[in-house]
């Protein structure tokens, strides 16, 4: 499992110094998935070094953030990095503490890693910045950022006072979506702000191509022992970006975090990028 060394951007965490390049997300808890998922954390967390776990208050209305905290009750919490979410509603002087402590309270936990506004919607930047910078300094959170912010919502954000306290901006990234290669990924990378992709493997909710029509890239993935996701978890790590996605199949999990020697990834990229060429110009942020 490859790591991110992340003492060095803006807001340095209590603990680790070190995440997980991929991350397992927490939707399918939502949907009913609850023993599969919970069996492919664990699995994730204890055979594969993975220390990322990804959920939201708004998954469920909170029950993802319940089944989480029932799967992590038995690993050990130090290790983990949890990420979680709240909605731009919420952003409101008293009602964020609030949300918080309701959050942590279904997590069964006494501080959450990483604290994310979940879009920008109209949300007071300056009130969220202050309550998050509130929460960081009375132990609640260990960094905080934000979710679905595009370059205009991103330089709004650094305009705040204390907003280049913001550690990661999460946002929608894959082989299949690179916009934010043109513009976003290199405002983050020169303000320190970590890059984190949801849905890293593509979504169901947001069109795009189907990977299993590229014959020449199923081929090549074929003869190198390897599934396409395992080339497309490190495609988004190998661009710096945190990679998150999920699955409630232990053969899928074992399958996507299969390590890709650098030898088959540099023979394989061409053929994606072929087929899914960078950007040559800016074009808006997809949000989900």
């Amino acid at each position: 499992m490859k790591y991110f060394d992340v003492s060095g951007f803006a807001a340095p965490v209590r603990h680790p110094k070190k995440i997980s390049a991929a991350g397992m997300g927490t939707t399918s808890f939502w949907s009913g998935s609850n023993a599969g998922l919970d069996r492919c954390i664990r699995t994730a967390v204890t055979e594969y070094g993975v220390t990322v776990l990804d959920t939201a208050e708004m998954y469920g209305g909170g029950r993802c953030e319940t089944e989480l905290g029932k799967t992590v009750g038995s690993l050990d919490r130090e290790s983990l990095f949890i990420v979680d979410k709240i909605l731009p509603s919420n952003v409101q002087k008293k009602v964020f503490r609030r949300r918080l402590e309701e959050s942590l309270k279904r997590l069964k936990t006494d501080y959450i890693d990483l604290y994310l506004l979940h879009w920008r919607e109209n949300a007071d930047l300056q009130l969220m910045v202050d309550e998050m910078e509130a929460a960081r300094t009375d132990g609640l959170i260990s960094a905080w950022g934000v979710s679905n912010f595009d370059v205009n919502d991103m330089k709004d954000l650094l305009d705040c006072e204390n907003g280049r306290n913001c550690f990661c901006n999460q946002i929608y990234y894959s082989v299949y979506e690179r916009g934010t290669e043109f513009d976003l990924l290199p405002l983050l990378k020169q303000e320190h702000i970590l890059p984190m992709a949801y849905s890293s493997l593509g979504s169901g909710f947001a069109a795009h191509p189907d990977i299993r029509r590229e014959h020449r890239i199923m081929d090549a993935c074929r003869e190198a022992g390897i599934v396409p996701e395992a080339f497309m978890l490190k495609f988004v790590a190998e661009h710096g970006v945190q990679a998150l996605f999920q699955t409630s199949s232990l053969q899928h999990l074992r399958d996507d975090l299969k390590e890709v020697p650098d030898r088959v990834y540099a023979e394989i990229l061409p053929l994606f990028e072929e087929a899914f060429p960078a950007p040559q110009k800016a074009k808006p942020l997809v949000k989900m």
